[in-house]
């Protein structure tokens, strides 16, 4: 084309005629500018048929979290829901949820005082939880001075664990949630029992030196998950030699992902489809199923006031980026890594300085994930160092990115243990 374009514009510097030379020059522009405008609409048809055949569900189930105080929430909000909305008020006899969910109120250790948001660097978070702290406790029959000691929030640690639970039973492939704010919301605990179980907490002062202005307690996560609950019918298959039951779920909102909670641990299987949802259980037929329900983010029809910005896991991941996930790697290279992070909106914040492998001198221990859970990570592995730049000093969620990033690069690799470094 190129070649072709070049042609014709040799042949138009011959002509003499000033009018002819003007008309050839607007066909010239308008039938290479048609052209290429077609070639582009082809190649984006032809991209956006190859991913409705591979039948990719990663952009549906994007998770988005945020952080806001308790008066900052939206009622009404069709985008963002308290996290802890997810726990039901009531347990089973063995106290245990029948789905599998954490009981609120069972995960509080002796002594739980309250949950607050720390905004501080991951560094400065984890030195306020290796020892106590003198507290001032309010309650409706004084005050009451007491050491307190701060720990990550189990409810929330436990419910995002049960999260990942659910991607594996629908046997759907799940990546790391980009929840920076998880490791900043600490449980305070009384340690001296100064303050009693029955006592109703109206204020709780700690003194952190200087971050003590730093505290929020008042504040709560949000993401774009909700559970919906459906009826439906059950009628008998066969395939096989094995009988089950066949549930039909109409869904009304084709923009959004689903997953399938059953009240009974079963085992099952989901096909989601433009249709909705058929799911397949062997033991017993299902009255009434609750979906899991990520909700397409539209900032515009909501009103919660966050904190911070919203954090998501959110890939745009290209062809060139899919075909490459196929391949076999042999060698690791700094533009390989780079390409697999461009991909990431956290990444946007960072500036990648280099990887190394084999660094000399030990590297501090780095928890990718408390939920990743894999029996290769007991075997003997090459490190592998992700050395990141931020471009912003003072982002105090610098390292939870990082954290998230370093996640999803352990699960592309099964022969090497990443471990990440900033340097400012």
């Amino acid at each position: 084309m190129e070649q072709m374009r070049e042609l014709l514009k040799a042949r138009i510097a011959q002509v003499k005629d000033p009018v002819q030379k003007i008309l050839l020059q607007d066909v010239l522009a308008d039938v290479f500018g048609e052209l290429l405008t077609y070639t582009d609409s082809c190649f984006a048809s032809l991209e956006e048929k190859i991913d409705g055949e591979l039948q990719l569900p990663e952009p549906f189930f994007d998770i988005y979290t945020g952080v806001c105080t308790k008066d900052g929430l939206d009622a009404a909000s069709r985008c963002l829901f308290p996290v802890l909305d997810m726990i039901k008020a009531g347990e089973s006899d063995d106290g245990e949820f029948s789905d599998g969910l954490p009981d609120k109120e069972g995960l509080r250790p002796d002594g739980f005082l309250g949950t607050m948001f720390l905004a501080c660097q991951y560094p400065d978070v984890q030195s306020c939880m290796l020892h106590p702290h003198q507290a001032e406790v309010e309650t409706e029959n004084g005050k009451i001075q007491t050491a307190v000691r701060l720990a990550y929030s189990r409810p929330y640690q436990q419910l995002l664990r049960w999260m990942y639970l659910q991607f594996g039973e629908n046997q759907r492939q799940w990546h790391t949630v980009n929840c920076p704010f998880l490791y900043k919301m600490l449980d305070i605990i009384d340690v001296e029992g100064a303050v009693p179980a029955d006592a109703v907490v109206v204020k709780i002062a700690i003194d952190l030196g200087g971050l003590t202005d730093f505290v929020s307690s008042d504040a709560v996560l949000v993401w774009n998950v909700s559970k919906e609950l459906y009826n439906t019918r059950a009628k008998m298959g066969a395939a096989d030699g094995i009988s089950f039951y066949e549930h039909q779920v109409p869904l009304q909102d084709l923009e959004s992902g689903y997953l399938a909670v059953l009240e009974k641990k079963e085992p099952f299987t989901a096909v989601f489809s433009k249709e909705g949802l058929c799911l397949r259980t062997q033991r017993e037929a299902q009255g009434s199923l609750e979906l899991l329900k990520f909700h397409r983010m539209d900032m515009r029809r909501d009103q919660t006031v966050l904190l911070h910005a919203l954090q998501t896991n959110h890939r745009n991941a290209g062809q060139a980026d899919r075909l490459a996930a196929r391949q076999s790697r042999f060698v690791w290279t700094k533009g390989e890594v780079s390409r697999m992070l461009h991909a990431y909106e956290a990444f946007h914040d960072f500036e990648l300085e280099d990887i190394c492998p084999d660094m000399p001198g030990e590297l501090p221990a780095i928890d990718l994930n408390p939920f990743i859970q894999t029996h290769s990570m007991l075997k003997s592995k090459r490190k592998m160092a992700l050395i990141l730049h931020p471009k912003d000093s003072s982002d105090i969620f610098q390292y939870e990115k990082m954290f998230f990033l370093l996640a999803e690069l352990q699960l592309c690799t099964e022969e090497l243990e990443w471990t990440g470094i900033i340097r400012e």
